[in-house]
């Protein structure tokens, strides 16, 4: 179901998963289908969820709303496809992103997440007043989580289990369609942070809680927004742009590692149920990578010497 070209990422990541789309197996696409109208016929959350995901890789937005919909019915308490809700939601110009948005406020209040939508939208309406007021609610979040590998694990299991796609191919759909559909963008967020509205004073201190909780965020997509947002709202002999050149350097190192081991650590159906325990383990892909490492008998952490092989943007 997934290409390259309907997926569209901004970190080395997810580029080992992506690349395993074209290892599947031949005739998974149409079991792919197939497992979506099983899944659409079940009653538990995951099920829907995970039929929703797929639908809406298959341009079919509204019956994919309408799954999630039944979906976060079930489960009220799901701040994960809570989340998924949103971005789902945001394809279907008939759904409000924003009244879901604020269901995950009260349902996480410390999520910085729930903020992103209503900064899109400000952004696109180019009204700088609510840009700035929402910065200011954003910035009095803890973290940003988009709970990546809790949805890796609960969706894979979920198109798996209808028995018409292996674990490891259920595993690959669901990372390469969640890359293009859960991951949000984040240049609405990066712009507020940079040139002329960095010479008021209360904006840096935003931006500052800003960069704060999207480096405590749950993906290094998101940790690395944070970085960047660092570096410009910091002096260079802080404490703070010191931490984010060394958060950089460590995700270049563990980076590295993960492009080379992915396509073999994925090779079958026994090394994706690994991978997806330790999703189940680490709701954060940060320590996801340094378990995998150190599994792998590698150092999780870069030594004081090392510079990245590849060039980074």
């Amino acid at each position: 179901m997934v290409t390259f070209n309907h997926v569209t990422r901004r970190s080395a990541a997810f580029l080992p998963i992506l690349l395993l789309q074209g290892c599947v197996t031949p005739g998974t696409d149409l079991h792919l289908k197939k497992a979506a109208v099983v899944l659409e016929q079940r009653s538990d959350a995951d099920s829907l969820a995970a039929a929703g995901l797929l639908n809406s890789s298959e341009r079919k937005p509204h019956l994919a709303v309408d799954l999630l919909t039944r979906a976060t019915a079930i489960a009220p308490e799901r701040a994960d496809l809570a989340w998924l809700q949103i971005q789902i939601c945001r394809n279907n110009p008939a759904c409000d992103p924003e009244q879901k948005a604020a269901r995950l406020r009260t349902l996480v209040p410390s999520n910085g997440a729930a903020w992103l939508n209503a900064l899109t939208q400000a952004n696109a309406a180019d009204d700088e007043a609510e840009r700035i007021t929402v910065l200011s609610a954003l910035a009095r979040t803890e973290r940003v989580d988009l709970y990546w590998t809790t949805l890796i694990v609960h969706l894979t299991r979920a198109v798996a289990d209808t028995k018409e796609v292996p674990l490891r191919e259920a595993l690959v759909e669901v990372i390469g369609v969640l890359a293009a559909q859960a991951i949000p963008a984040y240049s609405a967020t990066s712009n507020l942070c940079k040139g002329d509205r960095l010479n008021s004073a209360e904006v840096v201190k935003d931006c500052r809680a800003v960069a704060l909780a999207f480096e405590r965020g749950d993906t290094y997509i998101t940790e690395m927004i944070g970085v960047a947002i660092a570096k410009r709202v910091w002096p260079e002999d802080s404490q703070e742009w010191k931490a984010a050149v060394e958060a950089r350097r460590v995700y270049q190192y563990r980076s590295e590692w993960i492009l080379k081991s992915t396509l073999s650590s994925l090779k079958d159906a026994q090394s994706a149920a690994e991978y997806l325990s330790l999703c189940g383990i680490y709701p954060r892909e940060q320590d996801l990578w340094r378990a995998e490492l150190i599994a792998d008998g590698k150092s999780p952490d870069p030594p004081p010497d090392w510079t990245p092989s590849v060039r980074w943007p």
